[in-house]
């Protein structure tokens, strides 16, 4: 079994749960799941100033240093707690006015190596099927890993549900490069990255 190289945090012992109405404007919604630092996130941002972007990260201290950091940019929310629990509760309303749900990106989540863990994971059946319910054809997911086997599982996830029009790339979105992604071509490590909608 590979190493863990990071802490990790089991999304299903956290339960809060949020709302959100929106942002004050009808622009296109980008999503950053497990957001970390945010520096892919602020990299887009600055590529495109005029989207709204909503960031998830389960580690508390971290989205409060991201709140820290987004805090000038209205354009900008940070919620903390478990992603998949709070997906469709914070973007179905702006998807439900019409509001483009532009992307979301899952860039080097916790793998999950255990068998009995992999409930814990971001892409699941179970999200796939319940936000096949309301997301659009327009909404393009972007999944990046460093794990092989990940990749590999999650591929199947995919292929096994609605959102089976998927596209292999090699190099990262816009040439942005998170942290991780950096540290792991360091180590000569490959990356797997895919596309998929409806």
């Amino acid at each position: 079994m590979p190493k863990r190289l990071r802490p990790h945090v089991n999304p299903l012992s956290i339960t809060k749960e949020y709302s959100f109405a929106g942002f004050d404007n009808n622009n296109p919604i980008i999503v950053d799941v497990g957001a970390c630092k945010g520096e892919f996130t602020a990299e887009l941002l600055e590529k495109f100033p005029n989207k709204n972007f909503v960031l998830f990260e389960i580690r508390v201290p971290l989205a409060e240093k991201l709140r820290k950091k987004f805090e000038n940019n209205g354009n900008v929310v940070v919620f903390d707690g478990d992603g998949g629990r709070n997906f469709a509760a914070i973007l179905r309303p702006s998807v439900e006015k019409g509001i483009n749900l532009e992307t979301v990106y899952v860039n080097f989540p916790d793998p999950w190596f255990k068998e009995k863990h992999k409930k814990r994971r971001f892409i699941t059946p179970k999200f796939l099927a319940e936000s096949a319910k309301w997301i659009t054809g327009d909404t393009e997911f972007v999944f990046q890993t460093d794990q092989k086997f990940l990749f590999e599982e999650t591929l199947e996830t995919v292929e096994n549900s609605i959102f089976s029009n998927i596209e292999f790339f090699k190099e990262p979105p816009f040439g942005i490069r998170t942290d991780w992604e950096q540290a792991k071509i360091k180590e000569e490590d490959e990356i797997f990255r895919m596309k998929f909608k409806k």
